[in-house]
């Protein structure tokens, strides 16, 4: 009952953190013109849709339903769809933006949102992957993955803004946003090849 107390409170967590950083990342990112930084904001966007789906999910078992493989089941495949999904959109934003040859223009805001992401989501990570081990749960531990995407996301967009104010490097915003889609793409094929 505490682990899935624990996995409950971690999703709640999750979804919180995904509403707030999730929402400026794209904000800022439109307002920027920062592929990356919407990539990133995009990934917590399907973290969100993840974590909403396990709440519920266990939010069911901790009063006594039972929800069943095909629950577990239906929580995994939305998890993985969503790293797909996001691939496919930043790997399009991001080709766009190279062949215009437009650069994002990084803002202080933009920075500490990808910074405060690279420092929060590792932790909500590491904490589901234990968490989906003790209940086991193989949708919380996609959820994870999602997590440490979004992690890693956060680190090429900070990188990739960096870069373009630093060097004036236009394509290095672009160039981390395909980075981001193609972490993305292989962690949703490696869930789906895992179902």
């Amino acid at each position: 009952m505490s682990d899935l107390r624990a996995a409950l409170n971690i999703s709640y967590a999750s979804v919180a953190w995904s509403v707030v950083a999730g929402v400026l990342s794209v904000g800022v990112g439109l307002s920027s013109s920062s592929t990356a930084l919407i990539g990133t904001g995009m990934d917590l966007i399907a973290d969100l849709v993840s974590s909403v789906v396990l709440v519920w999910r266990f939010r069911v078992e901790l009063h006594g339903g039972r929800p069943g493989e095909e629950v577990e089941h239906r929580a995994h495949l939305v998890a993985a769809l969503a790293l797909l999904a996001v691939a496919a959109g930043v790997a399009a934003g991001s080709i766009a933006h190279l062949v215009s040859g437009e650069g994002a223009s990084p803002t202080a805001l933009g920075l500490a949102v990808s910074a405060a992401s690279v420092v929060v989501l590792p932790l909500l990570a590491i904490g589901k992957v234990r968490i989906a081990r003790a209940i086991p749960s193989r949708a919380l531990r996609t959820d994870a993955m999602i997590t440490f995407v979004g992690a890693a996301t956060a680190a090429l967009s900070l990188i990739g803004l960096v870069l373009t104010e630093t060097l004036n490097w236009t394509a290095a915003d672009p160039v981390a946003a395909l980075g981001i889609a193609a972490l993305a793409a292989a962690a949703g094929i490696d869930e789906l090849r895992d179902r």
